[in-house]
C-alpha cells in the first residue's frame, strides 16, 4: 500500500459524480472487451486445433499410403529384374525384353499421379 501513497496523495478529495460515472462506465465496457477477446482467443484457439487435428491426420494418412504405394513398387521392381536376370542367365531376349519392358511402364508411371483424386 506504501508504494501507492504518493498515488493516493495526488488524487482530488472529492471526484465529480460525472467523472465517477463515466470511470464506471469505462470500466464496464473494458470488462465487455475483455470478455469478447476471451471468447475470441477461445474460439481461434479451437479452430487451431482443429486445423492441428486435420492436417495430422492428413499426413498420417498420406505417410501411411506413400509407404505402401512405394513397398509395393520396390517389390515389383525386384520382381521385374529378377525376370530380366533370369532372361539373361537362359540366354532368352524376349523374357529379358518384356522384363524391360515393364520395368519401364511402371517407372514411367508415377504413383503420385492420381494424388488430386485423393483430397
Amino acid at each position: 500500500m506504501e508504494q501507492f501513497s504518493g498515488l493516493f496523495a495526488r488524487l482530488p478529495k472529492t471526484i465529480p459524480s460525472g467523472d465517477a460515472a463515466r470511470a464506471l462506465d469505462i470500466l464496464v465496457e473494458y470488462k465487455k472487451e475483455t470478455d469478447l477477446t476471451r471468447r475470441d482467443r477461445a474460439r481461434v484457439e479451437a479452430s487451431r486445433e482443429i486445423a492441428l487435428a486435420e492436417i495430422t491426420k492428413r499426413y498420417d494418412f498420406y505417410e501411411k499410403l506413400f509407404a505402401a504405394v512405394f513397398a509395393e513398387r520396390a517389390a515389383v521392381t525386384r520382381k521385374f529384374f529378377k525376370v530380366i536376370e533370369r532372361g539373361m542367365a537362359e540366354k532368352n531376349t524376349d523374357l529379358v525384353l518384356a522384363g524391360l519392358e515393364n520395368l519401364s511402364a511402371m517407372v514411367a508411371s508415377s504413383p503420385l499421379a492420381n494424388l488430386k483424386n485423393l483430397r
